[in-house]
């Protein structure tokens, strides 16, 4: 009996550390538009995204590259002039300009409640001080599920929200 008992014992914990592992994260971090980079081309991290990749996300946007955004009522706007430093609040979904007419990328932050790692702020960064503007920048950063969407001439992604722990944030 203890024979047959061995190799189910096995099976069973071979799977339960297999359920246990986090899957592979792809780590994209960016600032846009790229100050390296061909004003036409994408940033090369946001190459790194592919259909169903776990994204831990860390964006982060100069005054020329600002986002427009889907509210929760279901309005959409952009930000005009200053915004206030910190998080932002009410952001449904927001499209963030990649630099590319053929690279497109909508990012949903989720409720801040369950995806309390999903965050999208008006933060300063003084190296990106460009004329009167004091460095004042968006980010964008989480865990998200990259969901490609093909249209023509281009390639979008759609970033929704996961939990903290799916990027390995967690325990």
């Amino acid at each position: 009996m203890r024979i047959l008992a061995l190799p189910f014992l096995l099976l069973a914990a071979a799977l339960n550390a297999s359920a246990q592992t986090v899957p592979e994260v792809v780590r994209v971090e960016a600032i846009l538009p790229d100050p390296q980079g061909d004003e036409m081309e994408p940033a090369p991290a946001l190459e790194l995204i592919e259909d169903h990749a776990v994204v831990l996300l860390d964006l982060t946007m100069s005054v020329e590259a600002y986002p427009s955004f889907e509210n929760e009522d279901g309005t959409f706007s952009q930000l005009e002039g200053d915004c206030e430093f910190g998080p932002m609040e009410g952001v449904r979904m927001m499209s963030v300009p990649t630099g590319s007419n053929h690279l497109l990328l909508n990012v949903r932050p989720g409720d801040p409640s369950q995806f309390a790692a999903n965050s999208v702020s008006c933060d300063y960064m003084p190296s990106l001080q460009l004329g009167e503007n004091i460095g004042q920048v968006m980010k964008v950063r989480g865990c998200y599920l990259a969901n490609y969407h093909s249209i023509p001439t281009a390639a979008m992604y759609v970033l929704n929200p996961l939990p903290a722990s799916a990027c390995g944030l967690t325990q």
